[in-house]
C-alpha cells in the first residue's frame, strides 16, 4: 500500500522540497524518487529542479543516501497519538534512489504528514 491523499509538492530552494497532503494507513509505506527514476514508479517524484549531484569528500564519492536528508512528521494540530514512521533511503543513482517512509504502527493511520527533503551538497 502507498501514500493516501494528494501530494502537494513545494520547492523551497534548489535543494529543499516540502511535501504535504499525504498520510499512511497502518503498516503502509510510500516512496519518493528523483526525476529520471527508472523501474517501479515512486508515489511522489521530486521536481526536476531539485538539484542532486554526486560529489567527493576526501576523494570518496558521497552516495545520495548520505547526502539527501528526509524528515516526516505530523502536520496536524492536536494529534492525540504519536504514530511512529521510519525513513529508509536506498539506491545509488538518480535512476534507483528511493526514500521509503513506513508507518510502523500496526493499527492506526498517520495524520497528514509534512515531509522535508534536503540535499546537502
Amino acid at each position: 500500500m502507498a501514500f493516501t491523499g494528494t501530494a502537494v509538492v513545494k520547492q523551497i530552494t534548489d535543494q529543499i522540497v516540502r511535501i504535504t497532503g499525504l498520510s499512511l494507513a497502518a503498516g503502509a509505506a510510500g516512496t519518493i524518487g528523483l526525476t529520471g527514476e527508472t523501474g517501479t514508479a515512486p508515489g511522489v517524484t521530486l521536481p526536476a529542479s531539485f538539484k542532486t549531484e554526486h560529489y567527493a569528500y576526501l576523494g570518496v564519492n558521497v552516495p545520495f543516501a548520505d547526502s539527501i536528508e528526509c524528515t516526516a512528521e505530523a502536520a496536524a494540530v492536536g494529534v492525540a497519538t504519536a504514530i511512529p514512521v521510519s525513513v529508509v533511503k536506498s539506491g545509488t543513482s538518480v535512476a534507483d534512489f528511493r526514500i521509503t517512509i513506513t508507518n510502523t504502527h500496526g493499527s492506526l493511520a498517520t495524520p497528514n504528514l509534512e515531509i522535508m527533503v534536503r540535499n546537502h551538497t
